[in-house]
């Protein structure tokens, strides 16, 4: 029977460098503790969020997760602790508050209905009220509405009858009497839903102030708008601004100001998806079902506002490029430079509310050869970050998830693995579990088949780690094959018809993961296949139609080495013998001009940049 709660601090007491210890404290079910710590600068405390807060330290449920349930020696914790504060105390991500705005357009067929909605929810909403039809003495009728997104927001364009201009009406009260219908009230409100167009009113006026069709354009600008039941949807459209009455309590969780924290972003730099031209990768695009990935000539960009972090755009980008800012691959890679694994360890990965509940169930147990790491975005894990733990010596990773909320795109990144390297371990090394069913995976030894440890702790992108892990079990083990279907559909080829290559390279220039390159000296055009995600943009670009694409992951060592895609013979200058080019791009060119000027001489074309200046000199001295 524990007494108490029992942390592990990291801390400085003046004597020497800072040191682990532990330090106990009660706690109480009703509320979080905040504990009175030793005297001494504290860098770090063990816990969980939902137990401890106000410590003034960086609160580490790894640090708790190893401590209580992990075989680990005193020194072995402390490194635990130091790879956990440096994670911690690292600049992350933005966080601000953003103001929100109660104002919304309410738009109904019936003045009595929006009266009903102002009366009920007017001291709350900022309500701007729109007819569109009859009239309302305090209610603006609108005709021809246009909705346009603007910025956070809508614009509303509409056009509404204005008969009397009140900025000539000097209220003589002539046109009031003389109205055989009376529609002309007090407040010079002219119902034309009642007014026969006699115009006897507009004869009367002696400041020609009334025009029985006058038309005013207007346009509101508002952060949303709401349809009453009586009005019909389709005619005014859809979209994340507009809601329908039955929708207020959405409407109401939209108002009000909130903390946003962009911990999802796109490094555009890496990503395969070519804004200006609208090609390349889109996977992120049509995996998010919650429209907060969106493009532009820019590139990729993430609307932190509709994020949900649910790991799937993460878990799938083939680059990186969309990276969880809380936890990014580089930091991951050199996370683990330090942590103590031992050969077949078993790696627990799962979010904090998870593994806490996993640690109040088996907080009296001890679990040999374990590392329980506490990750805020599992579902966010790509398979590099797999087949990392698996070459570092482990022998399973088990990664913690509510099975029904495990993000689609991860099961296939397990897939993937477990296809790959799964024949190497004596069991599926990558499994899917949750807090229930863990102790008995627990339960069970895997040994690591790798008999090296992979070391490399350097980091570019996802793209060329996942090509050195593969590489590493390539070598390990030489009968892995050639996997190929819709879970490796990010691996591939490309072949070159060279018959049509010009050597352009328009291809190299837009694939930023660098598959394609282009070696100067030989006038080559080089893949390197392991590094290729199949995104189609050198497809789409190349201008002679050269390039198509063969999916599929081939684990030899020609896929992980550049191949020769075309090669051109150079063009040389006929004067000074300097290479400007490439006789295919020559030739090309030399025959679209023929067809287009047949009179034009194409000799001075033979000559570099310097050297035809030179020549048109001297012929014209000729």
């Amino acid at each position: 029977m524990q007494n108490g709660f029992t942390s592990y601090i990291v801390r400085y007491d003046g004597s020497g460098a800072p040191a682990l210890a532990e330090h106990t404290f009660p706690l109480h079910p009703s509320q979080p503790a905040s504990p009175t710590l030793p005297e001494g600068k504290t860098f770090l405390v063990s816990g969980f969020s939902s137990l401890i807060n106000n410590t003034l330290a960086p609160l580490s449920p790894t640090l708790q997760l190893n401590g209580d349930l992990g075989t680990f020696s005193s020194p072995q914790l402390a490194t635990i602790a130091q790879a956990e504060l440096k994670r911690l105390t690292r600049p992350g991500f933005r966080r601000f508050i953003k103001e929100k705005n109660p104002k919304v357009v309410v738009i109904g067929e019936a003045s009595a209905d929006i009266h009903r909605f102002i009366d009920t929810y007017g001291g709350v909403l900022e309500i701007e009220p729109l007819l569109v039809r009859g009239s309302d003495p305090t209610i603006t009728t609108a005709e021809e509405i246009n909705i346009h997104d603007d910025h956070n927001g809508l614009r509303l364009d509409f056009l509404t009858r204005v008969p009397v201009d009140l900025s000539r009406c000097t209220y003589c009260g002539s046109c009031g009497p003389i109205c055989p219908e009376q529609c002309i009230d007090e407040h010079l409100f002219l119902d034309l839903g009642r007014c026969s167009f006699c115009k006897e009113c507009v004869r009367i006026c002696p400041q020609k102030a009334i025009d029985l069709y006058g038309i005013e354009k207007q346009t509101i600008h508002t952060p949303a708008l709401l349809l009453l039941t009586d009005v019909d949807s389709e005619f005014i459209g859809r979209g994340d601004n507009i809601f329908q009455e039955d929708e207020i309590s959405r409407l109401f969780a939209s108002i009000y100001d909130c903390r946003i924290d962009e911990t999802i972003a796109c490094d555009n730099t890496i990503c395969q998806y070519i804004g200006r031209l609208d090609q390349g990768c889109e996977l992120c695009l049509n995996t998010c079902t919650h429209a907060a990935i969106q493009k532009d000539e820019e590139g990729i960009h993430v609307d932190q506002e509709r994020c949900v972090e649910c790991g799937d755009c993460v878990a799938l980008c083939p680059t990186g490029a969309l990276q969880s800012l809380r936890f990014t691959d580089a930091h991951f890679i050199e996370y683990f430079q330090d942590i103590p694994l031992k050969p077949g360890s078993t790696v627990v990965v799962g979010r904090e509310e998870l593994l806490h509940a996993f640690w109040w169930l088996n907080r009296d147990r001890t679990f040999t050869d374990t590392f329980f790491l506490e990750h805020p975005c599992v579902e966010g894990f790509h398979s590099m970050h797999m087949l990392f733990l698996l070459a570092l010596g482990a022998g399973r990773v088990l990664l913690v998830g509510d099975h029904e909320d495990t993000g689609k795109e991860l099961h296939r990144q397990i897939q993937q693995v477990n296809t790959v390297v799964g024949d190497l371990f004596p069991g599926p090394p990558i499994v899917s579990s949750d807090p229930g069913t863990l102790p008995s995976l627990l339960g069970a030894t895997a040994p690591s088949p790798c008999p090296d440890s992979y070391s490399n702790f350097s980091f570019t992108n996802r793209r060329e780690k996942l090509a050195s892990v593969l590489a590493f079990f390539m070598e390990q083990n030489e009968s892995l094959d050639q996997y190929t279907g819709e879970v490796f559909s990010e691996f591939g080829t490309i072949l070159c018809d060279q018959q049509r290559c010009s050597s352009c390279l328009a291809c190299v220039g837009e694939c930023r993961i660098q598959s394609l390159i282009a070696d100067s000296n030989r006038f080559a055009l080089l893949q390197t296949p392991i590094l290729c995600t199949q995104c189609g943009a050198c497809i789409s670009l190349c201008p002679e139609q050269a390039l198509t694409l063969r999916p599929g992951l081939i684990m030899n060592k020609d896929f992980f080495a550049p191949q020769l895609l075309s090669q051109a013979d150079p063009m040389q200058c006929k004067r000074c013998g300097k290479i400007f080019g490439t006789r295919q791009s020559f030739e090309r060119v030399m025959h679209v001009l023929k067809q287009k000027q047949p009179e034009l001489s194409l000799d001075l074309f033979s000559y570099c940049e310097d050297c035809r200046i030179l020549q048109m000199i001297e012929v014209t001295k000729a």
